[in-house]
């Protein structure tokens, strides 16, 4: 019974805002040609868990998480695996990289891999004349913490479950 109360409360509440007023225009964008080292070390300095991906000319292409980090760097390569690529570096004469070898090339991987191979390219994000309650159901329906905001295609803000939630419990 309380939430039949409480959702006509809600959506009244935010029917008296805009994207604009509820989203951070200060938004931290990682490129997806970063190594994944980069993007470590990025969201560590900035004390975030997430960020958007934009291509060299400010196109949003998908978004990174430290899930996607911590997914990646916890792939070790299985026996088949290392048996592959130890043919791949033999090469069918012999010779070439040991299993140890192989195995550090796997460690050194943060270096080389790019933001671009372990990001979700599936960006969810709304334009920025979209009403707050679509976006909160855009939120939930895709139950996503960050939907993004756009302009003509190119990233203008973010908008977070915990930002909605925030000014709910101030008003």
């Amino acid at each position: 019974m309380g939430e039949l109360f409480v959702r006509p409360v809600v959506q009244e509440l935010l029917s008296h805002y805009s994207l604009c007023e509820l989203m951070s225009k200060d938004v931290l964008t990682v490129y997806e040609g970063w190594s994944v080292k980069q993007l470590s070390e990025f969201f560590v300095k900035h004390g975030i868990s997430g960020a958007p991906v934009i291509a060299a000319d400010g196109e949003l292409v998908g978004v990174v998480s430290h899930s996607d980090v911590v997914r990646f760097q916890s792939r070790a390569p299985s026996e088949v695996e290392l048996e592959k690529l130890e043919q791949f570096y033999c090469g069918p004469y012999g010779g070439g990289l040991s299993q140890i070898e192989i195995k550090s090339l796997q460690n050194r991987a943060g270096e080389t891999c790019t933001v671009f191979a372990i990001m979700t390219p599936q960006v969810i994000s709304v334009d920025i004349t979209t009403s707050v309650e679509d976006a909160c159901q855009t939120i939930a329906q895709n139950n996503i913490h960050r939907l993004f905001v756009t302009k003509q295609g190119k990233l203008v803000g973010v908008i977070t479950a915990m930002g909605i939630l925030q000014e709910v419990l101030s008003a």
